[in-house]
């Protein structure tokens, strides 16, 4: 009842603007809109008998006068401006988002590429690339035999080459005693 009465008003005050090239009506005032939103005793619409008119619940009287009054806004352009008015409390991040907004409901990680692709990949196609798992563990063990039998040549190679390089300082330490003890002898001086 109070929705059509609602709709009825709106309907009125449209066609009336539209056809009056006026700005927008004001808003009525907070006691009017309480007073049109209490239930009323008044029967719905009722078609007369005697002379066939419809008696509304409301009174055109009132929208006629409400009309009439001059607009409390002017708008710069035609263009058709609506207004609302909200009479309720400011709901909070609590009411919109719930009682446990700061937890949230998500764990704390997402899931990894890995979980994913085992998640979404059958067990016999999990191996490596074009190997099955048998022929991809003898692929790993040879290349850990080739990587430490290569380290190793490497280690002997530098060894190899220390040792020559000690054998060559040893024969010129040598060398440069033996050319001492001749230049002593030469000078008459005792071997030491």
């Amino acid at each position: 009842m109070i929705a059509a009465f609602q709709a009825l008003i709106v309907a009125t005050l449209l066609a009336s603007a539209s056809q009056q090239d006026v700005a927008p009506i004001a808003p009525p005032d907070r006691a009017a809109i309480a007073q049109s939103a209490q239930p009323s005793s008044a029967a719905p619409p009722v078609v007369s008998q005697e002379n066939g008119s419809i008696e509304l619940p409301v009174s055109l009287e009132r929208i006629q006068e409400a009309l009439s009054r001059p607009p409390a806004i002017k708008p710069s352009t035609n263009r058709p401006v609506f207004r609302v008015e909200v009479f309720a409390r400011k709901p909070t991040v609590e009411d919109i988002l719930g009682p446990d907004y700061l937890r949230g409901p998500v764990p704390a990680g997402g899931m990894s590429h890995r979980e994913f692709l085992n998640m979404v990949t059958p067990v016999e196609y999990r191996g490596m690339s074009i190997f099955t798992s048998k022929e991809a563990l003898m692929v790993a063990a040879t290349s850990l035999a080739m990587q430490w039998a290569l380290m190793k040549a490497i280690d002997k190679l530098k060894d190899a080459s220390n040792e020559r390089a000690k054998d060559a300082a040893r024969q010129e330490v040598i060398a440069a005693m033996n050319e001492l003890e001749a230049a002593r002898k030469k000078a008459g001086l005792p071997p030491k």
